[in-house]
């Protein structure tokens, strides 16, 4: 292809005219040709943005599940702590039960083995002790 814009006007020919027309026409239908293939380009474009939208609608309806999805498991989670709590005072209390018949119990072996002791020196020291009694 020749470039036409560096020719000299006089030496410009028939032939070079028909030419240099000839290149234009081509260029005219690749512009037009462009056009199209511009329209056709905003046509997926704005079915691309649609479905775009569509994402985000999906994505926000799924934001919504995961939030509520996140206040029953708080729920759940806070009736779980209850429940816990409500078995930790009751361990307590049961324990405390247990530490106070444990301390009885203990007041008791005390007793008892003073008694056992009180015995023992009684059955041993016995003719001693009804010999200083006589």
């Amino acid at each position: 292809m020749t470039d036409y814009s560096k020719l000299n006007p006089n030496d410009f020919t028939q032939k070079d005219l028909m030419l240099h027309l000839l290149q234009v026409s081509q260029h005219t239908v690749t512009r037009e040709e462009l056009k199209e293939d511009i329209a056709d380009l905003k046509g997926d474009i704005s079915k691309l943005e649609s479905r775009f939208d569509k994402v985000d609608i999906k994505f926000e309806k799924l934001e919504d599940k995961i939030s509520k999805l996140d206040t029953k498991f708080d729920i759940r989670f806070e009736k779980i702590e209850d429940k816990i709590l409500k078995i930790d005072t009751k361990f307590d209390i049961k324990f405390e039960k247990i530490e106070d018949k444990i301390s009885k119990v203990d007041a008791k072996f005390d007793k008892i083995q003073w008694l056992i002791i009180a015995t023992m020196f009684t059955v041993v020291f016995k003719d001693y002790i009804l010999s200083l009694i006589h």
